[in-house]
């Protein structure tokens, strides 16, 4: 087997315990690994850097899915959607699933049109404050000002009994600029197709002149298939769904058990 040359890991169920956190051994780990290590995540960057500092990162990182690339200098690689394309979506998701909760992320912020228990969940996990306003209107705002980007949005259902049958639903609108993912149990998001995990890596490969075969990658649910496809060495971590676990070369212990921390030792650095 070639020797890894970069890793790259999600966070939410992978990285991170059921807590959000990263245990003193994972961090220890990660800090001391002579490899390169990518977070690809579809948190926002505000939601990520307390952790890239954390784990003492220098390499580039990947943000809403692949939407958004940066590095500790700045911005590298971008991918918003349009707004107009933007503007339909929010009218079509408003109209169909008024018991959906809507909301959508420009680089520095998070909108939301409901505060309810749905976000305050969400706002555990990073350190944004959301911000109230009409979306519609602050969409057309934002098309006559052109002063924000939208990179993302998420819909957070009130379970994941109809989250199949919305996503069905969205797709059936044949927006063949979009791609419609579940990044959790009850959640959808909502990307650019060219922002995808697996073209985000793509790009930092190429910008590194690095073969899929030197990547590594960790991940757990559906939105890291396409990035464990992408590399070399695909490793899921024990709690993660079936379709993963298919697509991944090895298994490691859970993301409660400090699986990409000891699957790092164990299949990359092959340390005992």
């Amino acid at each position: 087997m070639e020797s890894i040359e970069h890793v790259f890991t999600d966070l939410d169920g992978t990285l991170l315990n059921d807590a959000g956190e990263i245990t003193a051994y994972t961090q220890a780990v990660l800090k001391n690994c002579p490899l390169p290590i990518s977070l690809v995540s579809a948190r926002s960057p505000q939601a990520m850097q307390p952790l890239i500092a954390q784990l003492y990162l220098k390499a580039e990182q990947v943000a809403f899915n692949g939407a958004l690339i940066f590095d500790e200098k700045g911005l590298l690689k971008k991918f918003s959607l349009p707004l107009p394309l933007t503007d339909r979506l929010v009218r079509e998701i408003k109209n169909r699933y008024p018991q959906v909760n809507l909301s959508y992320f420009t680089a520095q912020d998070w909108y939301i049109e409901q505060m309810d228990e749905r976000i305050v969940q969400e706002m555990q996990f990073t350190p944004q404050i959301p911000k109230k306003v009409d979306l519609l209107a602050h969409l057309q705002d934002l098309t006559k000002n052109e002063t924000e980007e939208i990179f993302k949005l998420l819909l957070i259902l009130p379970d994941d009994s109809h989250l199949e049958k919305v996503k069905q639903d969205l797709e059936a609108l044949n927006l063949t600029e979009i791609v419609i993912q579940k990044t959790w149990t009850s959640y959808l998001e909502i990307t650019l197709k060219s922002a995808q995990k697996s073209k985000a890596i793509a790009w930092i490969a190429q910008q590194k002149g690095l073969k899929n075969t030197a990547l590594a990658a960790f991940g757990d649910n559906e939105n890291d298939l396409s990035m464990l496809r992408s590399v070399g060495l695909p490793i899921a971590v024990a709690n993660a769904s079936l379709a993963v676990k298919k697509v991944s070369h090895y298994m490691t212990s859970s993301n409660n058990e400090e699986g990409v921390a000891k699957g790092l030792q164990k299949y990359i650095l092959r340390e005992t």
